[in-house]
């Protein structure tokens, strides 16, 4: 019975970050494309290449860990476990600390730049690399959001490798 319950949670917990994985890539996807496009449009010179290749990166990025989203389907995987637990299964509360920080940190400049980009421009940056950074800070923030859900989630299960 626990096991099974600790399956459902297992299997909801990854559906959950995968969908909001998705959407974040489909977010850098929309970034590369309309970068590209202006680029064609308008001729691309140094600044645009060099967010062409920051975004494919950071797409690449998103899309490995959905990679690995999709194969902990499959196999069990340790997932974000070493971020925050020991290997002997207790919390690393330093990772939990670092992680809170960097969520606080993305989630904070990825508002900023969110304002400035569709609300009321205030920053002195192109629009094109506010969206970037839009897309960086969502990348980082969605991923430490769910190390930290994890914690607290599997925070029993801590001393299983094969619960995730």
């Amino acid at each position: 019975m626990y096991y099974q319950v600790s399956r459902r949670k297992s299997l909801a917990f990854k559906i959950i970050y995968l969908v909001f994985s998705a959407l974040v890539e489909i977010y850098a996807v929309y970034i590369f494309f309309e970068n590209l496009l202006n680029g064609v449009h308008n001729g691309l010179t140094f600044d645009d290449i060099i967010l062409l290749i920051s975004t494919l990166c950071a797409i690449l990025f998103e899309g490995a860990i959905m990679g690995f989203i999709v194969r902990s389907f499959k196999l069990p995987t340790i997932l974000m476990k070493n971020l925050v637990f020991k290997n002997d299964g207790t919390p690393y509360v330093t990772g939990i600390v670092l992680v809170s920080i960097g969520i606080a940190v993305a989630m904070t400049m990825t508002a900023v730049f969110f304002v400035s980009a569709y609300i009321t421009p205030f920053l002195n940056i192109s629009l094109r690399s506010q969206w970037f950074v839009i897309g960086v800070g969502l990348i980082l923030g969605i991923n430490l959001i769910f190390t930290l859900i994890y914690f607290f989630t599997f925070r029993h299960e801590s001393g299983s490798f094969a619960i995730i």
